[in-house]
C-alpha cells in the first residue's frame, strides 16, 4: 500500500503546499489593498488581483516557503535520503560530463521543438515579474530548481526505485508528473522531456548533484534572458535565432542524435548507484554461497578421507 500511496502523496503535498501559498497571498492582497475587492467586482478582470499579487517580492517569498515546506514534509514522511541526495564524493565526472553536455543538448532540442507546437504561454507575465527582483530571480533560477529536484527526483521517483517500481515506469511517471505539475500549456511537453532526461541521470548517480546543476543552468538562463529583455524575452524564439525554422530544424536533429548518443553512453558506461541494484545482488550472492557452503566442505572432507585411506 505504501509503495503505491507515498507517490500520489508525494504530489498531493507539493500541490497542497503551492494552494496554501495562493491562498495567503490572496488574503495578503486584501489585507493590504481593501479596494481590491470592489475593483474586481466591478471589472470582474482577474488581472487586476494579479498585478497586486506581482508587486514587491511576496510572490517569491511565498513560493519560496511553500516550497521548503513540501521538501520538510516529504523529510518526515521518509522519502529522501539525505546520506545520498548530494552524495558528491560518489560522482563519476567523467561520465557525469557525459551527462551534462547530453542532457544540455537535449534541453535545447526539446526547447526548438517546443517552439513548432506553439502553444500558449499562460506563466510568461509572472515569470517576467519574478525575474526583475533578486528575490524572485533566486527563486526561480537556484532555491526552486533545487527544491524540485528534491521532489520530483528524491522523493518520487527515488522512493519508486527504491521501492521496487520498474525502472521504466518509475522514470516515466515521474516525468509526466513533472510536466504535468507545471499547469502552463507551454511547459508542459518541455518539461516532460527533461524530466525523462533528468529521470535518467538520477537513476545512475542516486543523486541530485547533476540534475541540479542542470535545472539551476536551464531557468537561470531563461531568468538572465528575461531580466536582460524584459517584455521582448515573451517574444523571443530560438528559431529565430538560429536563422529560421529551416535551419533550426536541422540543427534540432543535429543536437538531438548528439543528445541521444551521449545520454546513451552515459547510461551504458555507468553503473547502477548502490541503493537500487548492488544491494540486491549481494544478497543473492550471500545466499548462494551459504547453501553451496555445507556441499563444499562434504567434497573436501571425503576427498581427505580417500586420501588417507
Amino acid at each position: 500500500m505504501k509503495k503505491l500511496l507515498y507517490p500520489i502523496l508525494a504530489v498531493i503535498v507539493f500541490l497542497g503546499m503551492q494552494t496554501v501559498g495562493g491562498i495567503i497571498m490572496v488574503g495578503m492582497v486584501f489585507i493590504k489593498n481593501p479596494d481590491v475587492f470592489k475593483h474586481l467586482a466591478k471589472t470582474r478582470d482577474p488581472n487586476i488581483l494579479l498585478n497586486y499579487i506581482m508587486t514587491g517580492d511576496s510572490l517569491a517569498w511565498t513560493l519560496i516557503l511553500t516550497d521548503i515546506a513540501s521538501v520538510i514534509i516529504l523529510a518526515a514522511m521518509h522519502m529522501i535520503k539525505w546520506k545520498t541526495v548530494f552524495d558528491v564524493k560518489s560522482i563519476n565526472w567523467k561520465l557525469g560530463l557525459l551527462a551534462i553536455v547530453g542532457a544540455l543538448l537535449g534541453i535545447v532540442y526539446t526547447d526548438i521543438l517546443s517552439e513548432f507546437m506553439k502553444l500558449p504561454d499562460e506563466m510568461g507575465d509572472i515569470f517576467s515579474g519574478l525575474a526583475t527582483s533578486v528575490v524572485g530571480a533566486l527563486s526561480i533560477g537556484v532555491i526552486g530548481p533545487i527544491v524540485e529536484e528534491f521532489i520530483f527526483r528524491e522523493a518520487l521517483l527515488g522512493f519508486m526505485l527504491r521501492n521496487d517500481w520498474n525502472k521504466w515506469v518509475a522514470i516515466t511517471t515521474s516525468a509526466l508528473v513533472f510536466g504535468i505539475i507545471h499547469g502552463n500549456l507551454a511547459q508542459i511537453p518541455f518539461a516532460v522531456v527533461v524530466g525523462f532526461i533528468f529521470g535518467l541521470i538520477y537513476y545512475k548517480t542516486g543523486n541530485i548533484v547533476i540534475t541540479s546543476i542542470l535545472h539551476i543552468i536551464n531557468n537561470s538562463f531563461a531568468v538572465w534572458l528575461m531580466y536582460s529583455m524584459g517584455e521582448k524575452a515573451k517574444d523571443a524564439s530560438l528559431t529565430e535565432w538560429l536563422g529560421g525554422s529551416a535551419i533550426s530544424i536541422g540543427i534540432g536533429i543535429v543536437v538531438g542524435i548528439l543528445s541521444f548518443v551521449l545520454l546513451k553512453q552515459f547510461w551504458k558506461k555507468s553503473q547502477a548507484p548502490y541503493w537500487c541494484e548492488q544491494p540486491k545482488l549481494i544478497g543473492q550472492t550471500e545466499e548462494v554461497v551459504e547453501s553451496k557452503q555445507p556441499i563444499i566442505e562434504t567434497n573436501l572432507n571425503t576427498q581427505d578421507n580417500e586420501t588417507v585411506l
